[in-house]
């Protein structure tokens, strides 16, 4: 693996396959929630249930696909085969979330909520068998810090435009098929976004290169001896590796409270703001600020450090959460400029994500003698997704405790209350994740340090927390 300068073309053309993910990614966060309440008629905790049940066979999921990513041998690698074989049912799973079943079993609320959580569980588990490797491969075709985190500031300007053109693309496909009154307008516009995803998989995959391993893995398969050693790898990653244990904390942290913003914008905008025409506006707002944001947090971190650079993102965050929740105006323009504020506060999290995971790379390379890269992304994407699934069950149970129940008018307490949700929560998680990047030390010479000691055998040491 090199740590030369990468070319603009290959940088670009690994991250542009997030645009492809986000596609599907913040429909699944900003609109399946709103579809299972306000479609399907859904009860708010079941629905929330289903979030955090799916999410918690994703983590399973992520860690398994990991596992067999990293022992994955082909003439094109191991990673960048399946963003081209495995994408096609990622696009089929994701249609069925939106199908809205009727009549028999599915007139109870136990059929809907068995149904949205079976589908929800086929797609996540398809998105897995892709995301998984394709996040692995940003370990891969850089090792220097610096490029990194180039790279997670590109990648997060795909994921955000993706973000933004679904967020527009999905309420206008479904009105050019007939609107809610169609049972099938959900599912041909979700069949519409993924048949685009999949060009954008392909270009991915011709666009990167993926070096050979300087280690090999035994493939060993499915076997007994392949789980236990896959175990046994995980136990001594847990125990040896401080700063990867300090971004899991961080991006649980994250995701279980920043999440709660974006879940809560379109009930905030039809309830709070009372303005239903302009969601089709300031969802998509949100995203848009984040696009904007995401290069601007990489080039702090390459000027400071990643540490420096999540603690400046905190101190952003809580004072523009602190402003959204204090501040009484309902005007929609206010309400825009305080969600930009707080969305370009929040991305820094995601892009400084992205540019520390593939560091820990490196460092239980050091720590443990293998690099293991595709069990590092499945361990981080089973902590987000745990994180996301815990989420997903608090909100319903929290639109609950405010009296949302879908067709009943919203009183002012409940209108109120999303705007609570969506600002206070955040604000806590802001504090909390402060606290634990703190102790954070795998800066850029400490991970040029650690690079060199693994290339030249030193023997590791345990002072990194």
């Amino acid at each position: 693996m090199t740590a030369a300068p990468l070319p603009l073309r290959r940088k670009l053309g690994w991250a542009v396959g997030d645009f492809g993910f986000n596609l599907y990614w913040q429909t699944l966060n900003l609109l399946l929630m709103p579809f299972y309440t306000d479609v399907l008629g859904l009860d708010p905790r079941l629905a929330g249930t289903v979030f955090l049940v799916a999410s918690l066979w994703d983590g399973f999921a992520d860690s398994v696909i990991g596992a067999i990513a990293d022992r994955t041998r082909t003439r094109w690698g191991s990673y960048r085969p399946y963003l081209v074989f495995a994408s096609p049912a990622v696009a089929v799973c994701f249609a069925l979330c939106f199908l809205s079943p009727s009549g028999g079993a599915f007139a109870e609320q136990s059929g809907l909520f068995l149904y949205a959580l079976l589908s929800q569980i086929l797609m996540r588990t398809a998105y897995s068998v892709v995301s998984i490797p394709y996040s692995s491969l940003s370990a891969r075709i850089s090792g220097d810090a610096n490029e990194r985190a180039s790279l997670a500031g590109w990648r997060m300007v795909f994921a955000f435009s993706g973000g933004a053109a679904v967020t527009y693309l999905m309420p206008t496909l479904v009105e050019r098929a007939g609107g809610e009154g169609n049972p099938f307008a959900y599912v041909i516009a979700a069949g519409a976004v993924g048949l685009l995803s999949l060009p954008i998989f392909w270009l991915c995959f011709l666009e990167t290169r993926e070096p050979p391993r300087e280690v090999e893995l035994n493939p060993v398969g499915f076997s007994l001896k392949a789980v236990g050693d896959d175990a046994r790898t995980v136990g001594r990653m847990l125990r040896l590796n401080g700063p990867l244990m300090r971004v899991f904390a961080c991006i649980i942290v994250s995701s279980l409270a920043f999440t709660m913003t974006n879940k809560a914008l379109t009930y905030y905008v039809n309830h709070t703001l009372e303005r239903p025409d302009l969601r089709d506006t300031l969802v998509p707002l949100a995203l848009i600020a984040n696009l904007m944001f995401s290069p601007f947090w990489a080039w702090v971190a390459r000027k400071r450090s990643k540490r420096d650079a999540w603690l400046l993102a905190n101190v952003w965050s809580a004072v523009a959460y602190a402003a959204f929740w204090l501040i009484p105006s309902r005007d929609p323009v206010i309400a825009a400029l305080l969600l930009t504020a707080v969305s370009a506060a929040n991305v820094g999290y995601q892009v400084l994500f992205w540019a520390m995971l593939p560091d820990t790379v490196e460092y239980n390379a050091h720590v443990t003698g293998q690099r293991h890269d595709a069990k590092v992304f499945g361990l981080a994407s089973f902590a987000k997704q745990l994180a996301l699934g815990v989420n997903g069950f608090l909100f319903g149970w929290l639109l609950f405790a405010i009296g949302y129940v879908d067709g009943v008018d919203v009183t002012p307490a409940t209108a109120d209350g999303i705007k609570v949700i969506m600002t206070v929560v955040p604000l806590i998680g802001v504090v909390l994740s402060a606290m634990i990047m703190w102790g954070y030390r795998l800066d850029q010479a400490e991970h040029a340090r650690v690079s060199r000691a693994t290339e030249q055998g030193v023997e590791p040491g345990f002072e990194q927390t």
